[in-house]
């Protein structure tokens, strides 16, 4: 293909001590971490709200603070539960400890939250380059409607979910093993009965009433029509109350792609949106609950499950998961079943966890990479503990890790792979956000 050489001067728009790129709920919380640890702290966003996936693909519940009866997630993801549910915006459905949420009052509170750390935001922005000097970040670019802008930042965070940033910097990524999981296109609907004992207990993640969160019966009949007709592409179905009137988020459409490949993420949205009318047609047609439903909105872009794997210090295994291995420094515990989703078909392998088992920072950092700490999905696991560990509270706590953790290295001026023996870990039990 034929390329073009530009050169330009570009402006630095500000000089912080930690930068986050990414304001979904590991981002969120490690800028918020940062700045409530007293560092000069900007977070650059490429939508005009936080949340990520959340607030913008409408993927909930939030899963992950609870296992086996007991919450294991605190610190400032916490805080933002309590927060909602002072405002009527959020339901912990125990015993299982997932939350649903109005994503409108988590786009605030995550804003306010944020605002009141002292946080400068960069919304409407979308990073696009970083500037290295010997491995070491000192300057991210990004793209907004001013033209190109640039930051300086003494550390940097990567909380994009695709480890976009750490792509940039040339941090090794892991080789996938299989096909990723697949993306999503998650929906409201308004005008459904749920009253019904087809939709009444499964749309609550509590699992009382002896109902799954998936909805076996629509399932079925999915299925049999999928026997039928191969073009059919679903998962789940998963339902889930959006707390008041008659509103469901649906989580039922799926594709295969390599959602770092723009061409192709853009053609499997494009097909995810056809079969999300389709799908909805099909249950209008089986069920009177579904007759006046009606999509009134769909996620910004399809929700993610799987891209980048950074090659870090440690890269969780399923013998980590199994024999519960005791990390040095535990970033956040695990409480989520291993939940892989095929990339083709309606199969999905949900395997739980046996017993306490942690995320642990050395999977945060890449050797070589002195400023450099990633946070949320992109961390260095393999495929069946980063299945439990991509979930939004359990990266929320990694989150809050690499805040601390960013914090400490512009105190010491050591690498983020080489933070004092112990200082991070005494710093992370002060916190308590690991339970």
């Amino acid at each position: 293909m034929p390329y073009i050489h530009m050169q330009k001067e570009i402006p630095v728009r500000g000089e912080y001590d930690v930068v986050v790129c990414g304001g979904g709920p590991s981002g969120l919380v490690a800028a918020i971490s940062a700045a409530r640890a007293g560092k000069r702290t900007a977070l650059i966003e490429r939508l005009g709200f936080l949340g990520g996936t959340a607030t913008g693909g409408y993927v909930v519940p939030i899963s992950g603070f609870y296992f086996e009866g007991q919450r294991v997630v605190g610190g400032i993801a916490w805080e933002l539960v309590q927060r909602l549910e002072r405002l009527g915006a959020a339901l912990v459905e125990l015993p299982r400890g997932h939350v649903s949420v109005n994503v409108e009052y988590y786009k605030l509170i995550a804003q306010e939250m944020l605002l009141e750390s002292g946080v400068v935001l960069y919304t409407n922005a979308y990073l696009c380059d970083c500037v290295l000097h010997e491995n070491r970040i000192t300057y991210i670019t990004f793209q907004s409607k001013n033209g190109t802008e640039a930051l300086s930042g003494r550390c940097f965070i990567d909380a994009t979910g695709d480890g976009d940033l750490c792509h940039m910097a040339g941090v090794p990524m892991l080789t996938p093993h299989g096909q990723l999981q697949p993306v999503s296109l998650c929906f409201v609907l308004t005008g459904v009965d749920t009253d019904t004992a087809l939709l009444r207990d499964c749309i609550h993640h509590d699992g009382k009433n002896g109902k799954g969160s998936c909805n076996g019966e629509i399932r079925d009949y999915l299925l049999g029509l999928a026997r039928q007709d191969d073009s059919l592409r679903f998962g789940g179905p998963w339902f889930n109350v959006l707390l008041k009137g008659s509103s469901l988020a649906v989580n039922i459409t799926r594709a295969q792609v390599d959602a770092t490949d723009r061409a192709a993420l853009t053609e499997a949205e494009w097909q995810l949106r056809r079969d999300m009318f389709r799908i909805v047609e099909l249950l209008r047609r089986k069920y009177p609950e579904f007759q006046n439903a009606e999509i009134v909105a769909s996620g910004i872009n399809a929700g993610v499950r799987e891209t980048r794997h950074i090659q870090g210090l440690h890269t969780m295994t399923l013998q980590d998961v199994t024999n519960g291995t005791a990390f040095s420094c535990p970033v956040a515990h695990l409480a989520h079943p291993m939940d892989i989703h095929a990339a083709k078909g309606a199969g999905q392998t949900l395997t739980r966890l046996q017993g306490n088992c942690y995320v642990p920072y050395e999977a945060m950092v890449a050797s070589g990479f002195p400023n450099l700490i990633a946070a949320g999905r992109c961390i260095s696991a393999d495929r069946e503990p980063y299945a439990s560990l991509r979930v939004q509270a359990t990266v929320m706590s990694i989150g809050e890790a690499a805040g601390v953790a960013a914090a400490l290295a512009c105190d010491t001026n050591a690498p983020v792979f080489d933070l004092p023996a112990g200082l991070l870990r005494s710093e992370i039990d002060k916190r308590s956000f690991v339970l």
